[in-house]
């Protein structure tokens, strides 16, 4: 099933470009752009602080990034705004799809809820940092293992209802590269945080980067599992409520049409 899944996938990109249509995508490419200009314009109001030493009304000991893409930080916020709005609009869903007494579209977009829901308790609360802390002090657990797990808890849902459903989010041609793309970039930054703390991946690679980019100005660690992941978990909550937003938009007018 995963094989044929994957060989229907290859065929999306083109599908989505011949049935592309600039005003039916309107308000989805507005959503994905609103993302795009909040990290571009913090990212170079970092820049100008923390490496040119402009504006120095916002400079800070630990440096300007740290307040923009720490925990429960300004990307976060953003974050929690796509998340909140993915959860609402799919539990809609579910629930006009359990009106039509179509089955596996109210399941499916019951479990999208339910998994943004949980994503939404974890950024805006971190559990996962509680019980990696009490699971590796008090049972011998790793931290690793615990966040696996904790991950594939959050991800369960909407990795089986992909699987199972498969037809109903992408019953719709225009809205498959943005959950696609969304799905991928979650999944990148989950992988990497679960790895964070084998060796000195982070810091190696992070020390590269930031070299490259903000010219060391933070930490290489750091510019891994905060500036990074941030981006990364901003642009995929905005890709993917985008792609919900255009199922919605594009159910309520075949709806329309009695269909």
């Amino acid at each position: 099933m995963i094989k044929e899944h994957l060989k229907k996938m290859g065929n999306f990109p083109a599908e989505f470009f011949t049935t592309f249509r600039w005003r039916e995508h309107l308000p989805s490419l507005l959503v994905v752009s609103a993302a795009l200009l909040f990290l571009l314009a913090v990212w170079r109001i970092v820049y100008l602080v923390d490496v040119q030493g402009g504006l120095p009304q916002l400079a800070s000991v630990r440096g300007l990034w740290w307040h923009a893409f720490r925990n429960r930080g300004p990307v976060e916020w953003m974050q929690w705004v796509f998340l909140s709005l993915t959860c609402l609009y799919a539990a809609a869903l579910s629930g006009v799809y359990w009106e039509k007494k179509n089955r596996g579209a109210q399941v499916f977009w019951g479990l999208i809820a339910f998994s943004f829901l949980l994503m939404l308790i974890e950024d805006t609360g971190d559990p996962r940092h509680l019980m990696s802390y009490y699971g590796y002090n008090y049972l011998g657990i790793s931290k690793m293992t615990i966040e696996g797990i904790f991950y594939l808890f959050i991800a369960a849902p909407i990795i089986y209802g992909f699987l199972r459903f498969w037809g109903v989010p992408f019953s719709f041609p225009q809205t498959r590269l943005y959950l696609i793309t969304g799905g991928l970039l979650y999944a990148l930054a989950a992988s990497a945080s679960v790895f964070r703390n084998q060796g000195d991946f982070y810091e190696n690679l992070g020390d590269q980067l930031s070299l490259y980019l903000v010219e060391g100005a933070i930490p290489g660690f750091f510019f891994m599992d905060f500036a990074l992941e941030e981006t990364i978990e901003l642009l995929a909550a905005s890709l993917f409520f985008a792609g919900v937003l255009m199922y919605w938009r594009l159910m309520k007018k075949t709806r329309g049409k009695g269909s």
